[in-house]
C-alpha cells in the first residue's frame, strides 16, 4: 500500500500496486457431471485442494463419454496456470480455424467458456490519491472522473485492463484514445511490473493525458525497480 501512496504523491495522479500473479487460484484439474439433458456440474481444483462448483447450461446434451473426454482435454491443455489466464487462453484457441474441424476440440471449448467464466483475478490490489485529480483542475468533467472513480473502485476491472495491456516484463505507457476501454480515454496511463521471485506484479499511475510523463516514466520505473529489488532480497 506504500508504494501506491509514494507514486501518487510523487505524480500528483492515481497510484496503483497490483499483486504478483502467483498470489491467485492456479488450475489443477476440472471434472464435468450430468445432472440433467443439457445441464452439467463443473467441479474444478485448484492448487492447494480449493474447490470451486457451479452448474452450466451445455446447449445439447452430453453424454458421460463427451464429458469425459472434454475434462480430459482441457486437463492436459490447461492444468498449471492461473484461472483468469486459463480463461483468456480459452478465448485465444476459440479464435483458432482448426476448432472449426474437430468436433470434440470445438465441445470442449464451449464447455470451457462456460466453466472458467466469471471468475475474477484475485489479486491483490491497491489504490491511493483518486482525490488528486479533483484537485489538480485537469479540466476533466465530473462524469468522466465518476466514470474512473467506479472502475477503481471495482478493482479487479483495473486488474483486467492491466491484463489487457501488459503481455510481458518492463514499462507500459497507454495515452488517451488508445485506451480499449472508452472509460480511461480521457486519461494516460503508465505500468511497469516488478518480480518477486515467484511470479510478476504491476505498479503504475493514472493521470489526466497532459501529465508529465517524463516524470510519471522515471517514477514507476524506479518504484517497479525498487519493489523488486526488496522483495528479492528483504535484507
Amino acid at each position: 500500500p506504500q508504494v501506491s501512496h509514494v507514486l501518487s504523491q510523487a505524480s500528483r495522479s492515481v497510484g496503483f500496486a497490483v499483486g504478483p500473479a502467483h498470489e491467485v487460484a492456479v488450475f489443477d484439474r476440472v471434472e464435468f457431471v450430468p445432472i440433467a439433458a443439457a445441464r452439467v456440474l463443473v467441479v474444478i481444483v485448484a492448487r492447494g485442494g480449493h474447490v470451486v462448483q457451479k452448474v452450466i447450461d451445455t446447449g445439447e446434451p452430453l453424454g458421460a463419454d463427451d464429458l469425459r473426454q472434454a475434462a480430459n482435454y482441457l486437463n492436459a491443455e490447461f492444468t498449471g496456470l492461473p484461472l483468469h489466464r486459463a480463461r483468456e487462453a480459452v478465448l485465444e484457441r476459440i479464435q483458432a480455424e482448426r476448432l472449426l474441424y474437430d468436433k470434440l476440440l470445438a465441445r470442449a471449448m464451449r464447455l470451457a467458456t462456460s466453466t472458467f467464466s466469471d471468475f475474477p483475478d484475485d489479486r491483490t490490489v491497491y489504490v491511493e490519491g483518486t482525490s488528486s485529480l479533483l484537485e489538480d483542475g485537469s479540466g476533466l468533467t465530473l462524469g468522466t472522473l465518476q466514470m474512473l472513480l467506479q472502475m477503481i473502485e471495482e478493482k479487479q476491472k483495473l486488474v483486467r485492463v492491466l491484463n489487457e495491456y501488459i503481455d510481458g516484463p518492463g514499462l507500459t505507457v497507454v495515452i488517451g484514445a488508445e485506451h480499449l476501454d472508452p472509460t480511461l480515454r480521457p486519461f494516460s496511463l503508465v505500468a511497469s511490473t516488478y518480480d518477486d521471485g515467484a511470479g510478476t506484479g504491476t505498479v503504475g499511475v493514472i493521470g489526466p493525458t497532459r501529465m508529465r510523463y517524463s516524470r510519471a516514466i522515471a517514477v514507476v520505473d524506479g518504484a517497479a525497480q525498487a519493489v523488486s529489488r526488496l522483495l528479492r532480497d528483504p535484507n
